[in-house]
């Protein structure tokens, strides 16, 4: 019935894909395209034929007897159609917790969502870069150098200027009588997140809890030190963006006379800057700053 048909490899694997996970929009994922594409590769298909080859039946795809006969012969035309044969190249991406959680995490779920075949392994980042990833963002201050980690990276891009305030739930302090100045904080537990005492621009910020004999809390996790300062009545420190996320959220801006900012960085290797699955990714990061760019300065 098909003998005299040609069909490619990729287009085989396609319908046997599809067939496999009985899901255009999974099936796609899988492949790395986008439904349209395939469901438009898979009907001309059915052209060519003049049958149908599938049908949906409870919500799922599933095969006509057409299509049960063309996967067969696929199968012994193509043996290994249904081995993982696939490569993906792995997609290093650098990140600080905050940002991944805060900024790229939507961007970068979608993203995954779509490219169901691809490799894709995060690495914290809560410096400036010292090991070697294919996508690379940090925080830095405001004057420092260009980072030199003894690898070759391409020239960073400026993504965005960050401020941070200490940062209280509005459940806990009224407007009228919250905190505007270093000494009432003195009736608060403090929480400071571990990776922050070293950040040299938060001096203010860790002098103050330096100073503490009591009341101060360190947590090791951005998520945590959120965490409680929504629920346990402490002040921390988040950057200006965190009320954007959470209007319970109230940024105490009168503590602290000088700005507390650091910088945002993007570079990457220049091996992989030519990669078009690098390249996505460094879109869609630029693209998650530009749509927030009302949260920065």
């Amino acid at each position: 019935m098909f003998k005299n048909i040609f069909i490619d490899r990729d287009l085989a694997k396609a319908f046997s894909v599809t067939a496999r996970c009985a899901c255009f929009r999974q099936a796609a994922r899988s492949l790395n395209v986008h439904p349209t594409s395939l469901r438009k590769q898979l009907r001309n298909l059915e052209v060519e034929i003049g049958e149908q080859l599938l049908h949906y039946q409870e919500r799922a795809l599933h095969l006509t007897n057409a299509g049960t006969l063309l996967h067969q012969e696929l199968a012994r035309r193509y043996a290994d159609l249904n081995a993982d044969d696939t490569y993906a190249e792995l997609i290093r991406i650098a990140a600080p917790e905050a940002l991944l959680n805060d900024i790229l995490a939507r961007n970068l779920i979608s993203f995954i969502r779509q490219h169901g075949g691809l490799r894709i392994e995060f690495l914290p980042l809560e410096g400036t870069p010292v090991e070697q990833a294919d996508v690379m963002v940090w925080l830095a201050e405001q004057e420092s150098p260009r980072p030199d980690p003894g690898f070759a990276m391409t020239k960073p891009h400026r993504l965005a200027t960050i401020s941070f305030y200490p940062h209280i739930a509005t459940r806990y302090s009224a407007e009228s009588r919250h905190p505007t100045s270093r000494y009432a904080l003195d009736n608060y537990m403090l929480v400071q997140q571990r990776t922050n005492q070293s950040v040299a621009a938060f001096r203010p910020w860790n002098k103050l809890v330096s100073q503490r004999q009591s009341s101060v809390t360190f947590a090791p996790k951005h998520e945590l030190v959120w965490d409680l300062i929504k629920s346990s009545a402490c002040i921390g420190l988040l950057p200006e963006y965190a009320s954007k996320l959470d209007k319970k959220l109230l940024p105490l801006k009168e503590v602290f006379d000088d700005k507390i900012q650091r910088v945002a960085w993007l570079s990457t290797t220049p091996l992989a800057a030519a990669r078009e699955d690098v390249q996505s990714v460094v879109e869609l990061i630029l693209n998650a700053f530009e749509e927030r760019k009302a949260w920065f300065e």
